[in-house]
């Protein structure tokens, strides 16, 4: 069963196939393709995505779980969240986010996030979450810092992306760490 998350702004839910065409515009722009590895060639490629991950429940190890993003105000799709759990450990997470163009710096990441985290950590008992980003994606990595994810590694010339070997920044928060950042910890 897929979990469904609110947050003030936002509903985070399973994706279900009348979200193609909108995850097609956004995961083909230009801005958002550049620092991703999946580039969709169609609107099809995406309808197949989106109909595989109904036979995977959460959590399934070897898996990426996507979760949509969608404003509550009007129901718009405006990104989505992946969740991957490695096929020998599960107690560690690797998370992503894309949001659509027109959307971003607006807090949407991070508000879609901190709930994911949230679930992740006190629902799902995960130890430790960790993300990737291309260091030339400045707002990425201004994203993870904000969440309060440490660098934990600069690898050089590690990810190749569409015909050149790229660099990977590695972060990552432990659940401890989580349970002192957020908004509503008995710590702060």
């Amino acid at each position: 069963m897929s979990p469904e998350l609110r947050t003030p702004r936002l509903i985070l839910r399973q994706l279900v196939a009348e979200d193609t065409a909108a995850m097609f515009t956004y995961r083909s722009h230009p801005q958002v393709v550049q620092y991703q590895l999946w580039e969709p060639r169609d609107v099809d490629e995406v309808r197949e995505f989106i109909a595989r991950l109904h036979n995977v429940p959460l959590g399934t190890p070897g898996t990426w779980y996507q979760l949509a993003i969608v404003r509550k105000e009007d129901g718009m799709l405006i990104g989505d969240c992946g969740i991957h759990f490695p096929p020998d450990e599960t107690r560690q997470v690797e998370v992503g986010i894309t949001i659509a163009p027109g959307q971003q710096r607006r807090g949407f990441a991070a508000e879609a996030l901190q709930a994911v985290f949230e679930m992740l950590f006190t629902q799902r008992g995960i130890h430790r979450i960790f993300g990737r980003a291309d260091p030339r994606n400045a707002a990425s990595v201004a994203l993870l810092e904000r969440l309060g994810m440490r660098r934990e590694g600069y690898l050089r010339e590690s990810v190749w992306v569409r015909g050149e070997w790229t660099d990977d920044l590695i972060y990552a928060i432990l659940e401890s760490e989580w349970d002192t950042r957020r908004p509503f910890s008995k710590h702060t």
